[in-house]
């Protein structure tokens, strides 16, 4: 077959980082009776890996959403055509090719899944154009040939809410990369008496960033002395600005690092400078700070939500997200219970288990691929 992996939409982020593992993963199997194509944004990560594999059926996309779109539905298809494209696996998305050749969309969008919570926030004009994005990701996700899931929350809503066939979806569970090359990380004013709490995010209100300086000062009333590790950027955006004001209204600016994005490379370097990590998101499809926390045996503290008690099970200590008061106590707690703390490494480590390798998942993506390419060409 020939196959297009469609990596249009990743230019930054941990979807950036789940392709890359994908690519090392695909490189690492070798399918000889498979070619496959890379669309991808030129410069990203992605394109600079294949560049450095010496990979040659590259095309380009373009970077804004708009002109991708645009580029998807006028100009690629006479491409894929040339090429004589079988199948087209987009990673994550849906690709928007006015053509006849099945696709299959990973599926990272989780908010379209529990249309009960309500996700976004902003002005009346923000609501409107993330309603219009979410019509067009739900546009894709019913119009996709199969769909791949991370969650099993997210593909059993997907059957019930939208009647989805099940023939037409599968679950793979995410994969870690352990093997990278290391870099050492330097946080600066770290005291070695402080309980460190990561959280690995940028300014997305999703993951309830804003109520970090209040947590802060409520945990400011105990003796022992706490620090929040945030990776958001120091780049003085609207959130950003509001959050520094939030930190000055609190009075917790010593209890709080922006330390920037963190690589890949520095992640070991990272967690191990950390005592626990916090995920307070309020949606997620899957996050690479779930299965990090377990393999870097680090105590993970989770938001009590259906999609993460779907994931994390006895390896999440679960805390009210709405309530900064509860969150407060709910890490004073387990700060003082080394009981709770082991429980939950251990639990972390047990549940990783159940997660592929990074040859595995691919395997189990191209093994999905074939089988919709079969079902499509016997219904042709």
């Amino acid at each position: 077959m020939n196959i297009l992996i469609n990596f249009s939409a990743l230019k930054k982020g941990g979807g950036q980082n789940v392709a890359l593992n994908f690519l090392h993963g695909l490189f690492e199997l070798k399918y000889p009776t498979h070619t496959f194509f890379f669309l991808v944004v030129k410069h990203s990560a992605i394109h600079k890996y294949l560049q450095e594999r010496k990979q040659q059926n590259i095309i380009f996309s373009a970077g804004s959403p708009i002109k991708r779109i645009v580029q998807e539905f006028f100009k690629l298809p006479k491409t894929l055509n040339r090429l004589n494209i079988d199948i087209t696996y987009t990673y994550f998305g849906y690709g928007l090719f006015n053509n006849s050749i099945p696709q299959v969309s990973g599926v990272a969008v989780s908010n379209i899944f529990f249309p009960e919570i309500k996700f976004w926030e902003g002005s009346s004009l923000k609501l409107l154009m993330y309603k219009i994005i979410d019509r067009y990701r739900l546009y894709g996700i019913k119009k996709a040939n199969a769909l791949i899931f991370e969650n099993q929350a997210m593909e059993e809503r997907a059957h019930r809410i939208y009647k989805i066939l099940k023939s037409k979806t599968t679950y793979i569970a995410p994969s870690f990369n352990p093997t990278f090359e290391q870099q050492e990380l330097k946080i600066n004013g770290l005291k070695k008496d402080t309980t460190k709490l990561l959280m690995l995010c940028g300014w997305q209100r999703n993951k309830n960033i804003m109520k970090v300086p209040e947590i802060a000062s409520l945990l400011k009333q105990a003796s022992e002395e706490f620090r929040f590790i945030i990776t958001a950027p120091e780049d003085n955006s609207t959130d950003h600005l509001e959050f520094s004001r939030l930190v000055e209204k609190y009075g917790v600016k010593e209890m709080i690092s922006i330390i920037g994005p963190v690589s890949k490379q520095q992640l070991k370097s990272l967690y191990s400078q950390i005592d626990f990590v916090l995920l307070m998101s309020k949606l997620e499809s899957f996050s690479n700070n779930i299965i990090e926390a377990w393999y870097f045996k680090k105590p993970l503290i989770v938001s009590n939500e259906e999609w993460s008690k779907a994931i994390c099970k006895n390896a999440g200590y679960y805390v009210n997200r709405e309530s900064s008061r509860e969150v407060s106590d709910s890490i004073y707690q387990l700060y003082k219970s080394e009981n709770i703390q082991s429980q939950l490494i251990q639990s972390g480590l047990e549940n990783l288990k159940e997660y592929p390798s990074i040859k595995e998942k691919t395997s189990l993506e191209i093994e999905f691929l074939e089988k919709i390419y079969h079902d499509f060409k016997t219904t042709v």
